[in-house]
């Protein structure tokens, strides 16, 4: 993968759906290395946006679990290993995800991909 995660244990797996292309997503295929933010789905259910943005970025995998290469476009229905950048933010995080947990990867204020936890 990418050297910001050489030696960076992950903190949980989801499944991400990519949005398909278009100009409230993407105007093209995202690589593994996307550095996305995160946002959780019931911050934009309660207030019709997230309280706040976190760095946690996907690690995408195949089925065998392998890092998928980086100049691979990622589209569709995808697992990832999730990684929250900020060690400061670890233990917040881990207290609110859980298995079914739903998020938002964002782009500034578009919604590119949704996920949901599947394993801690």
């Amino acid at each position: 993968m990418t050297k910001a995660f050489d030696n960076h244990e992950h903190n949980f797996e989801a499944e991400i759906t990519i949005y398909p292309l278009g100009p409230q997503t993407r105007l093209s295929h995202p690589h593994n290395g996307i550095r996305w933010a995160f946002a959780y789905l019931d911050e934009f259910e309660l207030n019709g946006s997230p309280l706040q943005i976190s760095d946690i970025w996907p690690e995408f995998v195949d089925q065998s679990g392998n890092t998928i290469a980086g100049d691979t476009p990622l589209m569709g229905k995808l697992n990832a290993r999730m990684h929250i950048v900020s060690e400061e933010m670890v233990d917040w995080h881990m207290q609110r995800i859980k298995v079914g947990t739903k998020f938002y990867c964002m782009e500034g204020n578009r919604k590119c991909a949704g996920g949901i936890v599947t394993a801690i």
